[in-house]
């Protein structure tokens, strides 16, 4: 976590509280606002945020930046020489679904420390969020289709990159293109091939051939580069060529009315006695065109880039970073459209019988309910204390969580109302 990737209003503010004292202790939220497309959200990218305000400093080249800009005192430029964040984080871990208006961190410390997190937190977590939610609904939709994530090409930068690999993996999908994120996490790599490849020999039939003799046992044929129906009849001739001395793995068409060739392809791959022969489909898709092709066509396996990337239909999440309490009390925010109820607050989550989610409730923090805690401790007095902090574990919670969430909040189309509740105490303060 970088200090200066912050807004500049964060340390004048900061600034100005340290000259008028006000510097008592305080308590700040994030959370996410209500959107049609987002009514389950997933917790990613918490746990490596809530380590990283562990290890924040201001080194020398910060802080003679931050002298030159002129608008800071010796005495402020001391303070952050000298920061140290030696609060407590509450958070919802990596991999466990929430919902809108609830916290998914809960910061606790000094007023000018819990300020100056502000713009760091929501850049390392908000984008990481919305990669996995988008995620969960593309997982909901492929109805056990497996999912790879090939958005490399699309993410913000190389690091956006490695997160929407590590946020799609935790939200149920099989693996990834990218092999930074393999290399750094331990995520399952997949690929096939390019058109390129293809160009590159004089025939498709060629292409497939030199592609299978390297990787007898993984080759996947990419089979619309030129006309997609002749690509699938080739893809078959090739396999029936090197019968003996091939297991192909499968096709993947990339382009076109993927409802349509994917049945073709599937028919003729069943008069060839190719049944094992898997269907990988991708080209922009999303889980309404996913929903569509496993309702009306053929497909064992879905690649996703662009729509887990750079989600089109919410490309930027609307997370929120708030101070909810100090030691004056509750502090509630009422501008029109983005209110924001006071308190530091807890999360418990209560299960029906079939063990779905029946509701969450949100509480103060000096409020006690039997239900399941959300919100853990993370960090201790300045010290990172939470212990299940890996990617399998984050996963895991995912596919636990998912199966307890209720089919009707899972809806793709409209805003649905989740069963969140605020105790009584948050609602009149």
């Amino acid at each position: 976590m970088r200090p200066l990737l912050t807004d500049l209003y964060e340390l004048t503010m900061a600034e100005v509280y340290l000259r008028s004292g006000m510097d008592g202790w305080a308590v700040f939220e994030m959370n996410v606002r209500p959107h049609r497309y987002r009514n389950v959200l997933v917790s990613a990218g918490v746990l490596a945020a809530a380590k990283e305000i562990t290890e924040l400093r201001f080194d020398e080249e910060d802080i003679s930046y931050l002298r030159s800009l002129g608008k800071f005192s010796e005495e402020f430029l001391e303070y952050l020489r000298g920061f140290r964040f030696d609060g407590d984080v509450y958070a919802i871990p990596d991999g466990r679904v929430f919902f809108p208006g609830e916290p998914v961190m809960v910061v606790e410390t000094s007023r000018i420390k819990g300020q100056i997190l502000e713009t760091m937190l929501l850049n390392r977590v908000a984008y990481q969020v919305n990669s996995a939610s988008k995620a969960l609904r593309i997982y909901h939709a492929a109805k056990g289709r497996m999912l790879l994530e090939f958005g490399a090409r699309r993410g913000a930068d190389e690091m956006a990159a490695v997160n929407v690999s590590r946020a799609t993996y935790i939200a149920g999908w099989a693996g990834t293109s990218n092999l930074e994120a393999g290399k750094l996490y331990g995520i399952p790599v997949y690929g096939t091939m390019a058109h390129a490849f293809v160009q590159t020999y004089r025939t498709e039939f060629e292409a497939f051939l030199e592609f299978a003799k390297a990787y007898p046992e993984s080759a996947i044929f990419l089979v619309d580069t030129y006309d997609t129906f002749a690509g699938i009849e080739t893809a078959v001739e090739v396999i029936l060529h090197l019968r003996d001395k091939l297991k192909l793995k499968g096709i993947r068409i990339d382009s076109g009315d993927l409802v349509e060739l994917s049945r073709y392809a599937r028919r003729r791959l069943k008069e060839a006695g190719l049944e094992d022969v898997v269907i990988v489909l991708s080209g922009d898709l999303n889980e309404w065109r996913i929903r569509d092709i496993v309702d009306r066509g053929e497909a064992d396996a879905f690649g996703v880039g662009s729509e887990v990337a750079i989600p089109s239909d919410k490309p930027v999440l609307g997370a929120i970073y708030k101070l909810v309490e100090d030691e004056a009390g509750f502090k509630h925010k009422f501008s029109k459209g983005k209110v924001v109820i006071g308190g530091a607050k807890r999360v418990y989550r209560f299960y029906d019988g079939r063990g779905k989610i029946l509701r969450d409730v949100v509480a103060h923090r000096s409020e006690s309910y039997g239900g399941e805690p959300l919100l853990v401790q993370v960090v201790k007095g300045g010290e990172y204390v939470f212990e299940e902090d890996d990617l399998k574990s984050a996963r895991e919670r995912f596919l636990r969580d998912f199966s307890s969430v209720p089919e009707e909040y899972l809806n793709l189309d409209e805003e649905v109302d989740v069963a969140v509740e605020f105790s009584p105490k948050l609602k009149f303060g």
